[in-house]
């Protein structure tokens, strides 16, 4: 079946909707996502209250994975509502110009990153972590860390000064696996670390990577305006 008529025919169903009461906490629910729960499977990642959609898979049980991604993407953006804030979908750009405006845009927004697709691929399941149709570039940043503790199993503590005369010392920023390959760093030790954002409430680092030990600078310039936080959602 093609993909436009599972489409129409999806939409053609009788579904019932029970009405609810004036002023009761529960929203009416959408016809088109009520039809999608059953019927569509869709890859995507849930953030909060919201599903962010990434690639249509099946429509009303048919699977669509061979079909060309750009044939997958319209369809995705046919079925989901465009007025429900619990179910997205993920942009995605064709034109360079519109790819560099989009990159930029990410980039400066403080996101994670970006996942780069030939428009003519079938579904891959799996991480696109490396070489294939598909291609995860994440925005990673490095940063110069305090050794503060030497932890079991090959990890240390890190730490980072803040701002201010007030900060004498070193302020939690999580912890750091060694490689084999590497010697552990002593406490006091700067350590060199790719990290992908920091989270503000706590400081900590997410999906740290140890790079190695420094010695060309004092632990005092290891302070907590080097980081990159997550970027906070924007209320709507």
């Amino acid at each position: 079946m093609l993909l436009n008529t599972a489409i129409e025919r999806l939409y053609d169903l009788n579904v019932g909707i029970t009405p609810v009461e004036e002023g009761s906490p529960h929203e009416r629910p959408h016809k088109p996502l009520l039809l999608l729960a059953v019927f569509d499977l869709l890859d995507g990642e849930a953030v909060g209250d919201t599903f962010h959609a990434f690639d249509l898979l099946e429509v009303k049980g048919h699977d669509v994975r061979n079909q060309a991604y750009l044939q997958r993407y319209s369809g995705l953006l046919t079925l989901l509502p465009h007025d429900n804030p619990s179910l997205q979908w993920v942009g995605t750009d064709i034109q360079p110009e519109d790819k560099l405006a989009t990159y930029g845009q990410l980039l400066r927004e403080g996101k994670e990153g970006v996942v780069l697709k030939r428009i003519d691929a079938p579904f891959s399941p799996g991480r696109p972590n490396s070489g294939g149709s598909q291609l995860k570039f994440k925005f990673v940043e490095t940063a110069s860390f305090v050794v503060t503790g030497i932890n079991r199993q090959r990890s240390v503590t890190l730490g980072l000064y803040g701002t201010g005369k007030a900060s004498l010392a070193p302020q939690p920023a999580g912890n750091v696996t060694i490689p084999p390959n590497q010697p552990i760093p002593r406490i006091g030790a700067v350590a060199e670390v790719r990290y992908l954002y920091a989270y503000r409430e706590s400081g900590s680092i997410y999906q740290p990577v140890y790079l190695g030990e420094r010695d060309d600078i004092p632990d005092t310039d290891c302070s907590t305006t080097q980081l990159k936080y997550k970027a906070e959602p924007i209320a709507a």
